[in-house]
């Protein structure tokens, strides 16, 4: 937040309108937003869930929401067509945090503001390459030699590419390491076997190999979910209790978590 941010007209207006309450709605969708990412997807799970955690009724969280948007916290174009809450603010205090974390972040989806591939200035696009400035280097090679820059130039990318995927698959690994930590205190109560399934679900990463499957979950409480995780196992386990005894602990064991993960994916 900016420290400025109740001399924000915007902000001073959702306080006239909907009350003091209702910053605290907008931060703690703030906190939401920033926790992955610089922007969430609105269901309507989460007036619930802000409601559990700040006392406000749900219907005067929804209220509040739509004044946010209203007012421009959140972008009203993106939210009508996608249900995605985000701003331009955001999007450009989470590209100062992410540069200054030196974190490798892909900002692709939703974005309100120039891409750092795309963005040039006003001058650059409207020269062409003979007007830019040339360095001392270029300045005494002939067009003969421009083949072997470009070369160069690919080569780098090439290897800038490669470093950013390594480092992206480093830090996909770290935080899938620090996922499996969270677990060993649930594997006394639960035991290893499910935990195990409950692991290798949630860490599936998606296409292009930056986040886990409950990275892209909207809301996350580890302890609830592995009460639902087991709460099913043992439904499905009772139902086909009278076909454990004709076939195999492992093979029903594996149909069980089977069934589980296609109720899971079938919610989602």
């Amino acid at each position: 937040m900016d420290v400025d941010i109740f001399q924000d007209i915007r902000i001073r207006k959702l306080i006239k309108r909907q009350g003091g309450k209702a910053v605290t709605v907008y931060a703690l969708l703030l906190c939401i937003i920033y926790k992955d990412g610089y922007y969430m997807r609105w269901d309507e799970e989460l007036p619930f869930i802000i409601s559990e955690q700040t006392g406000f009724e749900e219907a005067y969280i929804r209220e509040a929401v739509k004044c946010c948007i209203s007012l421009g916290l959140f972008n009203e174009e993106l939210y009508a067509s996608e249900g995605i809450l985000t701003s331009k603010g955001i999007q450009e205090r989470y590209k100062i945090i992410r540069k200054s974390m030196k974190r490798v972040v892909y900002m692709d989806e939703y974005l309100l503001i120039p891409s750092e591939e795309k963005a040039k200035t006003s001058e650059e696009k409207g020269k062409t390459s003979e007007d830019l400035p040339k360095t001392s280097e270029e300045k005494g090679k002939t067009s003969e030699d421009w083949p072997i820059k470009e070369k160069e130039s690919k080569e780098k990318k090439k290897k800038r590419v490669k470093k950013d995927a390594a480092d992206a698959a480093a830090l996909l690994e770290a935080r899938k390491e620090s996922f499996y930590n969270s677990l060993i205190p649930f594997v006394a109560r639960y035991g290893r076997e499910m935990v195990r399934e409950f692991f290798e679900y949630w860490t599936e990463p998606n296409k292009s190999k930056t986040r886990m499957r409950f990275e892209l979950e909207r809301t996350w409480d580890l302890a609830r979910r592995l009460v639902t995780w087991a709460s099913r196992e043992k439904d499905f386990r009772h139902r086909n209790n009278g076909t454990d005894n004709l076939r195999g602990n492992s093979e029903s064991r594996a149909q069980d978590a089977a069934s589980i993960v296609a109720s899971l994916a079938a919610e989602e």
